[in-house]
């Protein structure tokens, strides 16, 4: 496994801009990762930055906007396909927030972050079509990331479990110091198994690969979606790169492992766990209860529940009178659908992304998500066929780490409140505009692609 050093790339030569625009753009990324990374590993903690209603995640954002007005030409990204659903579905998700902003105030914004967030996307993309290398910069820092986060990711995990005084904020009764989301936590594992499957960080070691299992041991038997989202990203990386180390030790390390649970008959209580323990039967449960129903109410109840909301809001929106407006950005759908959890009102969404634009948004809301999200993998799908014509295994690499993380991202939103937020959010949409600026590179400039950092792939 290597470290990659974080380095300045040269300014492409031909530019219209001022010579301080690359720098200010460059600086720009370096504070958006920083934010991605403190997103990753401290979640809310980090999301609560700031000074109430402007955190972190909105400065970022309007920061982004100003650097993009800078950027002269900024209007290739109608060039990009996707773009174009992308800011339909922004335009769409405007009109049905304005009329409710004066009725719920910040709250309206609040729940609008869900496209709202998409500006990043615009942002990342436009900073990657004024300097094309800027590609291999973002992979470059992911690389660094990737250690950084599966070193520190067991120790926090440890301490979000186990630590029995774990103090608030003082602004936020309701975040703990020590805050994990094991979902948010697996779907950034996937995308680093990915990035290791496609060669990007060299050989890596079975050291490197037993930190990561277990990791998802310790993290993945909590959550389900998040599981789900890990195996789809093995599966799909093993399906393409067969030739890949990675995959094949790390199902060599999971057969040991589960031959080990089943001879010592392990069972281990995992502190606020949901009632669920480290065990050879926790694991079948698992992955059984996501298509059947195993007895488990810990399972099995949650499943339920959001069956029985999602078909609520089914039959208010196809079936019903907000078929074509849905019930906007604002009311809190909880409590207006009649699935309150609790006093404080403090789940506002069902747990999809798909279901938040069908019921705020209405059927066109929902179809529009959908157009974004299908030509943005249509043109990630696009590009690997391409560049596999032209045994060009770094965009090969590119794409199908872009595709494998962004599958993800999907799974676990399709099943948890999860892109609503900004530690979801802001990284999907990243990971989205990164993409977008992928697709335009590869079609006009692909030797943009710098290949002297990258491992095997290269």
């Amino acid at each position: 496994m290597i470290a990659q050093s974080i380095q300045t790339l040269p300014i492409v030569s031909g530019t219209r801009a001022s010579a301080d625009r690359p720098a200010v753009g460059d600086r720009y990324l370096t504070f958006l990762c920083v934010c991605l990374l403190g997103y990753a590993l401290l979640g809310k903690l980090f999301a609560y930055v700031g000074v109430p209603p402007l955190f972190i995640g909105e400065f970022a954002l309007l920061l982004g906007l100003l650097v993009l007005l800078r950027l002269p030409g900024w209007t290739r990204l109608l060039q990009v396909r996707p773009t174009w659903p992308l800011l339909a579905l922004i335009g769409w998700g405007v009109l049905r927030t304005l009329p409710f902003i004066s009725v719920y105030g910040l709250l309206a914004l609040r729940d609008a972050t869900v496209y709202g967030y998409a500006f990043f996307a615009l942002v990342v993309c436009s900073l990657i079509q004024d300097q094309p290398q800027r590609v291999s910069l973002l992979l470059r820092r992911y690389a660094a990331f990737i250690p950084m986060f599966v070193l520190v990711l067991p120790v926090l995990a440890i301490l979000h479990r186990f630590m029995l005084d774990n103090p608030t904020l003082p602004w936020a009764p309701d975040v703990k110091l020590i805050s994990m989301k094991e979902s948010d936590v697996m779907v950034h594992l996937a995308g680093v198994l990915a990035f290791w499957i496609v060669g990007f960080a060299g050989e890596v070691s079975w050291g490197w690969l037993t930190l990561m299992l277990l990791t998802v041991g310790l993290i993945g038997l909590v959550d389900r979606s998040g599981m789900v989202a890990y195996l789809f990203s093995a599966v799909v990386g093993l399906a393409l790169r067969p030739k890949s180390r990675v995959p094949w030790r790390l199902l060599a390390l999971v057969a040991a492992g589960l031959v080990m649970l089943w001879v010592t008959r392990l069972h281990i209580d995992i502190p606020g766990g949901k009632g669920r323990d480290i065990s050879l039967d926790q694991v079948g449960e698992n992955l059984a209860s996501v298509t059947t129903d195993t007895g488990s109410d810990s399972l099995d109840s949650t499943k339920q529940f959001r069956m029985d909301w999602w078909n609520e809001i089914i039959d208010y929106t196809i079936h019903g009178p907000y078929r074509w407006t849905g019930k906007g950005f604002g009311i809190n759908l909880a409590d207006d659908d009649g699935f309150r959890l609790d006093e404080e009102g403090t789940l506002r969404s069902p747990h999809s992304v798909h279901m938040t634009f069908l019921a705020r948004a209405g059927v066109p809301g929902l179809a529009l998500w959908a157009l974004t999200q299908l030509t943005w993998i249509a043109g990630i799908i696009r590009g690997y066929v391409r560049a596999r014509r032209r045994r060009d295994l770094r965009w090969q690499g590119v794409f199908l780490f872009l595709g494998c993380y962004w599958g993800a991202f999907l799974i676990n939103a399709s099943f948890d409140v999860f892109i609503e937020g900004p530690m979801g959010g802001i990284w999907f949409w990243c990971l989205f505009g990164a993409g977008l600026g992928a697709i335009w590179v590869f079609e006009r400039c692909p030797d943009a692609l710098d290949q002297s950092w990258m491992g095997a792939a290269a």
